[in-house]
């Protein structure tokens, strides 16, 4: 996750390497967007060698690639009822475009919403498609407490791979895993951004909690 406010020089470029890495996940703590981000990758590469990385991975099913895989993959569970999703996914209009549904961004482009909408479409929601960037940018807590009477999906690749969403109200895990670590990291030294998706990685579903109804229904 690429924070949205920039800046020229980040403080601590050069310093980093040979640290502990408990040092830049208690990041996660502060209000600085770039260390939080950077907390958040640090925690997601310590998880990925633990024994329950493993397990969740194991237990999830592949989606394929594809900035849309997740949305493609669940669409034969969408009801009649509002989908709502934080986040602006290239291409999603034509992927949600025979559902009742809305986009929620905090940088609002044609046809989305801002994230103060969230407040008032997450409850009466059906789906709730929450990216994991949230985590970075400190209203995870929030737009989760918003949806739990829906059906949750949490996912991007800042998810970080562990059951204890579950204990969240986290219905759908959507996460991915590297296919080719060689490109991956040639098309994000060069910019490539969602192009991630093309090869480089490819999203896995797992499912923590199964509804037979949302509790909004």
């Amino acid at each position: 996750m690429t924070p949205q406010r920039y800046t020229r020089t980040l403080e601590w470029s050069g310093t980093l390497t040979g640290r502990p890495a408990s040092d830049l996940i208690a990041w996660m703590d502060g209000w600085d967007p770039h260390e939080c981000s950077l907390a958040i990758a640090t925690l997601n590469a310590v998880l990925q060698g633990a024994s329950q990385y493993r397990d969740l991975i194991g237990e999830s099913t592949p989606l394929g690639g594809g900035n849309l895989a997740v949305f493609r993959a669940m669409a034969a569970e969408f009801g009649s009822g509002r989908i709502s999703v934080i986040g602006r996914y290239p291409g999603l209009d034509d992927v949600l475009a025979p559902f009742d549904f809305v986009c929620i961004e905090r940088m609002p482009g044609n046809g989305d919403l801002p994230d103060q909408a969230a407040e008032y479409l997450l409850p009466d929601s059906e789906w709730s498609f929450i990216t994991a960037s949230a985590l970075a940018n400190k209203t995870l807590p929030r737009l989760l407490e918003l949806g739990r009477a829906s059906r949750t999906v949490l996912m991007g690749p800042s998810l970080p791979w562990t059951s204890t969403w579950r204990d969240w109200g986290v219905d759908y895990l959507a996460g991915v895993e590297v296919l080719d670590a060689e490109l991956l990291w040639r098309v994000v030294s060069e910019g490539g951004g969602v192009r991630i998706f093309e090869d480089a990685v490819g999203y896995r579903l797992l499912v923590l909690h199964r509804r037979s109804e949302p509790a909004c229904a």
